[in-house]
């Protein structure tokens, strides 16, 4: 194959041609890098992906369908999501997208650590930003936070700054006997290959003893992956783009864990947008059980009448807890009754007062 070239298919490309690239590239030990961009630099149109789709066996699908970027999964407009976008990761409009990133300095209580981490990542941005795999893949690389955590809530969000694609991209927590360059040139998903570590894949499966299970939709470049990791009742929950999508696991009481990520995707990277933590405390239980009292459609701080000091304060340090979570279509059919958002408000108020 010509690697570098990009010229279009004509519209007869032969089929059987289109088959031997497509199984080249599955079977391709390089399939997170090389022979992709290959692939996607010779799609110009859906029609064209479409059409090398249904002429793979399901197996042939499966290897090609990990190679493109996931769409329509970002937080904002600003991601160009296109395939086409494979070969150039060095967007300008890509660079300059800060949505979602409203924090200073005193919102990053921890880093990832540069001593820590596999050969292929590289720490950007005041270690904040890893990129994996900066000219080509030959397998999986991993990052830790700088510090571990063993009690209290934390809370911290990733972006995704890179097209997503390939065998495995992931976040996660993991104990000290993760192997970060374990198996550095074999494709797989690292986080919850074994029982040191538990990880969200982009496909949406969380992973964790060897195994596997769909947790939620897939997350793509411009996804805001947020991780509730609360030691107090030993469990993790994930946020995508702001909103919450469950409990992924339990049982992590009485366990050191470090924040962590990993990828096998040529030139991927992540960047880290805010780490909190928080004790324990009366205060943080009362906020808990104030999300659940209040729909889940609604948003703690805007339903309940709150002194403005103390709403700002919980805007700022709990939204990730306190807001309106996804309308689901069971809220849907409760509330066909309540036509407007002050019959949502009086619905709630109802509850509260019990």
């Amino acid at each position: 194959m010509e690697a570098e070239d990009q010229r279009p298919y004509p519209t007869v490309y032969s089929m059987r041609r289109r088959r031997r690239q497509l199984r080249h590239f599955s079977n391709s030990s390089s399939s997170d890098s090389s022979c992709a961009r290959v692939v996607i630099s010779a799609a110009n149109s859906d029609q064209f992906i479409s059409d090398l789709q249904n002429a793979l066996s399901d197996d042939e699908r499966l290897s090609f369908s990990s190679a493109l970027p996931v769409k329509g999964e970002s937080f904002c407009s600003c991601y160009d999501t296109n395939p086409d976008i494979f070969l150039n990761r060095t967007n300008d409009n890509n660079k300059q997208c800060t949505c979602g990133e409203e924090y200073n300095d005193d919102d990053f209580e921890w880093v990832w650590d540069k001593d820590n981490k596999s050969q292929s990542c590289l720490l950007l941005n005041r270690d904040r930003e890893v990129r994996f795999h900066a000219d080509y893949s030959s397998g999986t690389a991993a990052v830790r936070a700088i510090r571990p955590i063993n009690q209290g809530q934390h809370f911290w969000e990733i972006k995704m700054t890179s097209p997503v694609y390939g065998t495995d991209m992931m976040v996660g927590v993991g104990t000290e006997h993760t192997g970060l360059n374990r198996n550095s040139h074999t494709f797989y998903s690292l986080l919850g290959k074994d029982s040191e570590s538990w990880g969200l894949s982009y496909s949406g499966a969380a992973h964790h003893m060897g195994e596997s299970r769909r947790f939620s939709s897939r997350f793509g470049q411009g996804s805001i992956v947020g991780v509730h990791l609360d030691m107090w009742h030993g469990k993790v929950v994930f946020y995508k783009n702001r909103r919450p999508i469950g409990v992924a696991f339990t049982g992590l009481q009485a366990k050191q864990l470090y924040p962590m990520a990993c990828s096998t995707a040529a030139r991927s990277s992540m960047r880290i947008i805010t780490t909190r933590s928080f004790p324990s405390s009366l205060q943080f239980l009362c906020c808990q059980k104030m999300r659940q009292i209040v729909p889940e459609q609604l948003d703690v701080t805007e339903v309940l009448p709150l002194p403005p000091g103390l709403r700002t304060f919980l805007k700022r340090n709990l939204y990730w807890l306190l807001q309106a979570g996804p309308l689901t279509q069971s809220m849907r059919k409760r509330n066909r009754s309540c036509n407007s958002d002050e019959g949502q408000l009086l619905s709630c108020k109802k509850l509260c007062d019990h």
